[in-house]
């Protein structure tokens, strides 16, 4: 009897030893729900690093431009004209540009309307060369009319995917905002520039007090004291 029972007994446990249809899709559900809750944490911490590396890319880019309308306004020379202008609501913005500088530093500021329906802020430098010596037209208004034009005007990319921005004026000694300037023998007491990037809650709000000085052409040299 015990030679008998000995091989009933090996193959119980022979089959003991394997694994049943059954623990394999348990097993094999265990793992995919694993898989799925780690991709979907990593798909999480990828999209927040990518998140915060926007946010700091458009705080650069804003802080950038700080820097570079800072350094344009604030050392305007005697003489320098700031001018703002509207191109009306075609390219959605009722005014989208401003003109600042000397006759021969003279440089344009505008948007222009991008193929996702947000707008490209960019600049271009008026060339002294287009203008005709017998004009009396002051440059920033040659400017201007090329500008509005898009006439013999290159434009250099600054900053993309804006949704909103404007500009306001303020003269001395006055407490309301202007929304245009268009006075090019007098320079404003402050300007404010507003700009909103695509993806961020809150505009980034850039005020500059400008020098404040005589028109060149009104600046008499003081004779020096008598002897």
């Amino acid at each position: 009897m015990n030679s008998l029972s000995l091989p009933f007994s090996g193959i119980s446990r022979q089959k003991r030893a394997g694994f049943t249809l059954l623990e394999v899709v348990i097993t094999m559900t265990i793992f995919v729900f694993l898989c799925a809750a780690v991709f979907g944490l990593m798909s999480g911490v990828l999209q927040g690093t990518s998140s915060l590396q926007d946010n700091q890319n458009r705080r650069d880019q804003a802080e950038r431009l700080n820097a570079f309308l800072a350094r344009k306004l604030k050392g305007l020379p005697a003489g320098s004209s700031v001018i703002s202008y509207r191109r009306g609501t075609g390219d959605g913005l009722t005014q989208n540009g401003v003109i600042l500088g000397h006759d021969q530093n003279l440089i344009a500021l505008d948007a222009k309307i991008q193929p996702n329906g947000y707008y490209t802020l960019r600049f271009a430098t008026f060339d002294p060369a287009t203008m005709s010596r017998n004009t009396t037209t002051l440059p920033a208004l040659i400017l201007e009319s090329s500008v509005i034009e898009d006439t013999s005007v290159s434009w250099t990319p600054l900053i993309q995917d804006i949704t909103r921005l404007s500009w306001k004026f303020q003269s001395l000694n006055a407490t309301n905002w202007l929304d245009l300037w268009s006075d090019p023998s007098n320079t404003p007491n402050m300007v404010e520039f507003s700009m909103q990037q695509a993806g961020d809650l809150q505009p980034s709000v850039m005020d500059f007090w400008l020098p404040q000085m005589m028109p060149a052409q009104t600046i008499v040299a003081t004779p020096p004291p008598n002897p």
